[in-house]
């Protein structure tokens, strides 16, 4: 399960995976010096495009993995549904892909009957 993280730390958190990729692509150049800025382009593009990925996720995730205190009612007969786990939504972004931890509710009485809140 992702942990609510304060503004502070998903910054702290971003600007770790940010400096890393910036690393990689440091490294990658070291590798590659005779590159034409097209080539370095194309390779940045790569790094850019996993870390936004991973910046969308901590930002999401860090701020709601849509566990309720209350428990959703189901929409079908009204009783409180029950909590199950986290489980993963994987998104392909314009910016990058993603992986989502969202609660999963279940409503004990109706089969089929679920919901994976925030939407």
């Amino acid at each position: 399960m992702t942990l609510t993280l304060s503004r502070t730390r998903r910054e702290a958190a971003f600007l770790e995976k940010a400096k890393k990729a910036y690393t990689r692509l440091e490294d990658w150049y070291d590798a590659n010096p005779n590159a034409s800025f097209g080539e370095i382009e194309e390779e940045a593009r790569k790094h850019r495009r996993k870390l936004m990925g991973v910046g969308l996720e901590i930002l999401v995730n860090g701020r709601d993995v849509g566990f309720q205190m209350e428990a959703p009612k189901c929409q079908k007969c009204g009783q409180d549904m029950e909590f199950v786990d986290y489980r993963p939504w994987s998104l392909h972004g314009l910016e990058g892909d993603s992986t989502l931890e969202r609660a999963y509710y279940v409503c004990p009485d109706c089969k089929g009957e679920t919901i994976f809140p925030p939407g």
